[in-house]
């Protein structure tokens, strides 16, 4: 058995194995004064009191499992998931967990990279057991049952340091596009407040903002869209598609997956998330198409359009939209939201703030690109180094 794509220096053939042959189950007690942790679906794990949710209760410390560093610990419910993560100091996590200790020849940080790839997701969802999958468990004895080719450890070491490389730079630039994020969020609720402002490009002072109601800057687009009656196949935009905080498109939802009465939008409106509007789910359309109708959709009246968006993202309008009805699933409130006053500046001075923040955005998206390009590679890296 050997990968379609490997290191030149290895030649050893990739041996058939199961899960007990890389580790076996750890299932001792916990002492005193370790600190707690969880296992999480897309952090690995992390502290339990880092995370921001509340807990039922915690055990005595003697009651929970030990960890010892670089052991691997899964969620049995949550395995096939992608619950799993390594630990990075000696911990303990709760009983509830499975932990796996890695063998003399198993190197953890090659596991690391197992565990995410698609196949092998689709082998651990297979040796759980539950009649749905929202009943699935692995328990340990059948973890040590799921196939997987592994080879020597030198290798998986060249493996999990080239793979990791590849993390490091996702991480890095995941770093930048938080960075400017951060800048571009700060830039707009000061140009906003005023307390940075534009003059006009013979060195003149603007005028003062002027006070309007919400319904005076923006008219919200009630024209609707039909899938079952309509030959049209339209550009879809689902509130998943829209990257929470940026603005980024995340793809587009099939339209034939569509049943659902939408909302049409056109290029050059603003849409934003109703529902739970705390995520800041916000874009500028660049083209015609139909969204879903738990995104509002905004025509600019007497105010530049890029202004618009940029009002819509800063705290006093995501504010104003979360005094919402409903608990469990919160909407915006149109009531409230078209009454609401913002200060507004002259045309001119709309422009210069859009030229200022699109510039930013440009940046933004390109960082974003980059992550994304990342993220692939490394994916089709993780469907070729492996058997």
């Amino acid at each position: 058995m050997k990968p379609k794509l490997r290191f030149p220096a290895f030649k050893k053939a990739w041996q058939p194995k199961h899960g007990d042959d890389a580790f076996k189950s750890r299932r001792q007690r916990a002492i005193e004064g370790l600190p707690l942790y969880s296992v999480t679906m897309d952090q690995g794990m992390v502290r339990r009191d880092s995370l921001e949710r509340e807990f039922a209760s915690n055990a005595p410390d003697e009651a929970n499992l030990r960890v010892y560093k670089d052991d691997h610990v899964y969620n049995m419910m949550r395995m096939w998931q992608g619950a799993v993560g390594r630990a990075p100091e000696d911990c303990m996590v709760s009983p509830a967990y499975v932990v796996l200790q890695p063998k003399p020849d198993t190197v953890p940080a090659f596991f690391d990279h197992w565990f995410k790839r698609k196949r092998s997701v689709y082998l651990l969802w297979a040796y759980s057991y539950g009649l749905t999958n929202d009943r699935l468990r692995l328990y340990a004895r059948d973890f040590g049952r799921v196939p997987m080719a592994i080879p020597e450890a030198a290798e998986q070491r060249k493996i999990a340091d080239f793979l990791g490389a590849i993390d490091e730079r996702i991480d890095l630039l995941r770093r930048q596009q938080g960075c400017l994020a951060k800048y571009k969020s700060v830039l707009i609720q000061g140009m906003f407040d005023q307390s940075l402002r534009f003059k006009r490009d013979d060195g003149a002072v603007f005028p003062e903002w002027d006070k309007k109601p919400f319904t005076q800057l923006a008219e919200r687009v009630t024209a609707k869209f039909d899938p079952q009656v309509s030959t049209e196949k339209p550009l879809t935009i689902e509130l998943e598609n829209i990257e929470a905080g940026t603005g980024i498109v995340l793809g587009e939802t099939a339209f034939g997956d569509q049943l659902s009465l939408k909302s049409r939008f056109k290029k050059g409106n603003v849409l934003f998330g109703k529902l739970r509007p705390y995520l800041r789910k916000f874009l500028f359309a660049d083209s015609d198409g139909i969204c879903s109708t738990e995104i509002w959709v905004f025509q600019a009246k007497k105010v530049h359009p890029k202004f618009l968006y940029y009002l819509v993202q800063t705290d006093e309008f995501v504010s104003a939209a979360s005094q919402s009805s409903g608990s469990k699933m919160p909407r915006a409130d149109w009531g409230v939201v078209s009454k609401q006053e913002y200060f507004v500046p002259c045309l001119d001075e709309q422009r210069k703030i859009a030229d200022a923040l699109s510039a930013l955005d440009e940046r933004l998206a390109a960082v974003s690109a980059k992550v994304l390009h990342m993220k692939a590679f490394k994916k089709a890296l993780l469907q070729h180094m492996f058997v």
